[in-house]
């Protein structure tokens, strides 16, 4: 695992009294498919997944199975993800450019709300049919609705074994070899409606497991859609609350109060924090060790792995935040006085890790 870290604190003192900190943690090794999963098994998972849909879409065409249409569309779900997962890996290795400066680890984000968009359309017009299929039953060929079956459980089983060993590495892989062991079940089923179907002529088993598969399907689609929807409209970061953040970082003694905080998230995994702290005018000469400080802090406190601070020694008025807005009255950081700024420098003792 490769780790970058740049710690960059410009000072400008030509009329302006502000400097900008930018503190990035770049963790290359955390990508969603974990180093023991190699990319040739992700591309044989994802080439048999696709395969199997393929032969139960067929199968349910010719045999008239809505319930094997079902469970395409959950191995399709499954293709989906195996296929978002071999995108990481391939994206994970492209380097940033000057027009893509936060990389292309977006494109995973993407892929997936496409991909659920899909499923979820198809999963609402299978659950559509299954209601016209129990107002108007229609005969089934349980022989060929079988043999599908049978095959698509055998390559769920494969693609079971191919995942295993990388599911313990990555929440990612594990979340699709999860998804298999379900689509295995599922194979199951529909097995097992088939047998009945040709014993009894139970044709109603066919649109009740297209009902059961459906609405699974629908219900693993949600939680997916929300995310990638909060993170393209960069939303703050689940397992990030804004409020403990401020608290903490105005707790320190050289900070006045911490605005203008920005958090989001390209890919769902790193996460980024923009902000302006206001400090006091005894903190002018540590901004590099307070800079370094904080951005440690946030990193092991909130697992921020891009900090970028805008530090101020005056207040925002109007929302400008150039540091030469400052209160009418006042000199310098006098009119935005508090609980830090009052604090004499030998009390203070400087911030935790930082020199006073």
């Amino acid at each position: 695992m490769t780790t970058e870290n740049h710690d960059h604190d410009h000072n400008h003192d030509q009329n302006q009294d502000h400097d900008h900190g930018h503190d990035h943690g770049h963790d290359h090794g955390h990508s969603h498919v974990a180093p023991g999963t190699s990319e040739r098994r992700l591309a044989l998972s994802l080439v048999l997944n696709l395969v199997i849909t393929a032969a139960e879409v067929a199968g349910g065409l010719f045999s008239n199975s809505l319930a094997l249409l079902s469970d395409a569309v959950h191995n399709l779900s499954d293709a989906s993800s195996l296929g978002v997962s071999w995108l990481a890996k391939r994206i994970s290795r492209m380097e940033r450019t000057p027009a893509h400066s936060f990389g292309f680890k977006r494109a995973e984000v993407l892929a997936s709300l496409v991909n659920t968009v899909a499923l979820v359309g198809i999963g609402i017009f299978l659950l559509v049919e299954a209601g016209r299929k129990f107002l108007h039953p229609e005969p089934v060929v349980g022989q060929v609705m079988l043999v599908v079956a049978v095959v698509g459980l055998l390559g769920n089983l494969f693609t079971a074994w191919l995942l295993h060993s990388g599911s313990r590495e990555s929440l990612n892989i594990r979340s699709a070899y999860l998804h298999i062991v379900m689509d295995t079940l599922s194979s199951v089923g529909v097995i097992a409606a088939a047998l009945l179907m040709m014993a009894f002529g139970w044709t109603w088993l066919d649109p009740l497991l297209t009902l059961a598969v459906s609405l699974y399907v629908l219900r693993e689609s949600w939680p997916l859609l929300k995310t990638s929807i909060h993170i393209l409209m960069q939303g703050t970061p689940e397992g990030v609350q804004i409020e403990p953040l401020i608290e903490e970082v105005e707790s320190q003694p050289d900070v006045v109060d911490m605005h203008h905080v920005h958090l989001w998230t390209t890919d769902g995994n790193e996460v980024f924090l923009e902000a302006h702290v206001t400090l006091c005018e005894e903190a002018r000469s540590r901004t590099d060790e307070l800079l370094a400080f904080l951005s440690a802090h946030l990193g092991d406190r909130f697992g921020i792995g891009h900090v970028t601070l805008q530090f101020e020694f005056a207040a925002c008025v109007n929302g400008r935040c150039s540091g030469l807005d400052i209160l009418p009255g006042s000199e310098g950081n006098a009119g935005f006085k508090g609980k830090a700024c009052l604090r004499k420098p030998q009390d203070r003792g400087g911030s935790p890790g930082v020199p006073g």
